[in-house]
């Protein structure tokens, strides 16, 4: 429940993660907005923060399903327009916004291997 913050009387975020799906689900976020600075870990609080850094335009927002969506957030992103219709604006966004692909542990072995050579400066097999 969203009074049960510590911040609760001084927070302006429109978005929060303590309150319920149902009460989040009709909310949209401006990249210029607040943003939650309590350490909570929805994927879509981190999702704001990255947004609120890259976003190209701070007209544009964002809906809680495009917040949730695990995908890669590159400098220029852009929400969707209020002035025109949400929905073919969100399908569009979806369909250019896929999620990511999770790594199998093998891809994840290599990564960390490279890490490795990398950090202790040795060459590359």
């Amino acid at each position: 429940m969203r009074s049960e913050c510590s911040k609760f009387d001084s927070c302006t975020a429109s978005i929060c993660p303590l309150s319920s799906e149902e009460e989040n689900k009709n909310y949209i976020f401006y990249p210029d907005e607040e943003v939650c600075n309590k350490n909570y870990p929805p994927l879509w609080v981190k999702n704001q923060k990255k947004i609120a850094q890259r976003s190209k335009d701070k007209d544009t927002y964002y809906t809680i399903e495009m917040l949730k969506r695990k995908c890669i957030i590159k400098n220029g992103i852009m929400g969707l327009d209020p002035d025109q219709a949400e929905e073919p604006q969100l399908k569009k966004w979806l369909k250019t916004h896929p999620t990511k692909r999770e790594k199998s542990e093998e891809e994840k072995n290599i990564i960390r291997e490279r890490f490795a050579r990398v950090k202790t400066n040795l060459p590359m097999p």
